[in-house]
């Protein structure tokens, strides 16, 4: 999951030390993108079952549905330019960075919700024989390299499944700060180009081991095939940083409806083919920073949407737990449309039931904690 969103403060550089800086669009976004990932977990990707249930564009809506998977993407770019942003916020104003304080940071941040949510997966098959969560996975998952797992042995029937993407950025913040304090500024814009064509090549070199294993997640879970959203975001906060983007609202629906094109586009036309390696997963990542430009600087951010992306790290982590429970609650997997409707409001309401308490009674105190290692200060808890 991404860091606090975070905005400039109008300030003078010796008041950074005592200013917060916050934007709340930003949260929205964060929202945004957990919802895509809840909305490809709930609904069929496959036209055929809206065909047979009378759905109006049966195959816009499965690409729709299947498009909700990259909203990870939209996470990763968020987490690449808050971490960028704040870390070079943090070198201007005191020559360097602290190290140890920034992993303080994830670590209160990250680890307490993330190591529940393994400890859930871990517990669930000791109850349920169909949830699968293998040793191997486990402690892969544990050691951050859940992600790599299932990349390379294939994904497995668990309520926390999707925790491989914080695997992935835990990775992004273990190896980035550290680069960061040895290079300046147009080191940092290569980089972002390096990633891309590291990506590029991985996803070229990984392409016929996943035609192997019937295995999209062997590309789409690894960490070298999955650098484009995070070079944009560096990209972005190098070249921007700080400033605030002031757009006519006129562009910024361009570049909304030009993003969500793309997004239902690369959904609508995913394969497994050398295409979509080279134009598919940039155009992926290029919807992410689209919309991630439509909305910088806006001042549209409902306070129940920041509320939601205050929150969204446990929306992502719950989501699954609240999926398991919903087919619980209801008997097993539902058929009819109408029980569809009742499985998918209960899930959401069920996610949003749990993110909450926990934000409020197991993450807080964390955060709290965490404030005391913020050199440069974001979002207040």
């Amino acid at each position: 999951m991404a860091a606090p969103a975070a905005v400039e403060v109008r300030c003078s550089p010796n008041q950074h030390a005592v200013e917060r800086f916050y934007r709340p669009e930003l949260d929205c976004l964060r929202f945004f993108a957990f919802f895509g990932v809840f909305i490809c977990h709930t609904l069929p990707g496959d036209p055929a079952y809206y065909v047979a249930r009378h759905v109006p564009f049966p195959a816009l809506v499965a690409s729709l549905a299947f498009a909700g998977r990259y909203g990870v993407d939209l996470f990763f770019l968020l987490s690449a330019y808050l971490i960028t942003e704040l870390l070079l916020r943090e070198q201007e104003q005191f020559g360097k960075l602290n190290l140890r304080s920034f992993y303080a940071r994830r670590i209160l941040r990250i680890w307490p919700l993330y190591f529940l949510g393994i400890l859930v997966g871990v517990l669930l098959p000791l109850v349920d024989p169909t949830e699968r969560f293998p040793l191997q996975y486990a402690l892969a998952f544990a050691f951050m390299f859940g992600n790599w797992m299932i990349s390379l042995r294939g994904a497995v029937p668990s309520a926390v499944f999707a925790l491989w993407s914080v695997s992935f950025e835990e990775q992004f913040y273990l190896l980035w700060p550290a680069f960061i304090s040895k290079a300046r500024g147009k080191a940092l814009l290569w980089a972002s180009g390096i990633l891309l064509v590291i990506a590029t090549v991985s996803r070229f070199i990984l392409l016929g081991y996943a035609r192997s294993m019937h295995s999209e997640m062997t590309i789409f879970a690894n960490t070298l095939t999955r650098l484009d959203p995070l070079a944009l975001g560096i990209a972005t906060a190098v070249l921007l940083r700080g400033k605030r983007l002031s757009f006519h609202w006129g562009a910024r629906l361009a570049a909304l409806a030009a993003g969500y094109a793309l997004w239902v586009a690369a959904a609508h036309y995913y394969s497994l083919n050398l295409g979509y390696v080279f134009i598919g997963y940039p155009a992926v990542a290029l919807w992410a920073w689209l919309i991630f430009i439509a909305a910088l600087g806006s001042s549209v951010a409902p306070r129940w949407l920041r509320y939601f992306g205050k929150i969204s790290y446990g929306l992502y982590v719950f989501h699954g737990i609240a999926l398991y429970l919903a087919v619980y609650l209801m008997g097993g997997y539902v058929h009819t449309l109408k029980a569809f409707v009742v499985y998918w409001w209960l899930s959401l309401i069920l996610t949003v039931t749990m993110a909450a308490l926990s934000y409020k009674y197991f993450e807080s105190p964390f955060l709290r904690l965490k404030e005391r290692f913020a050199r440069v200060k974001s979002r207040p808890v």
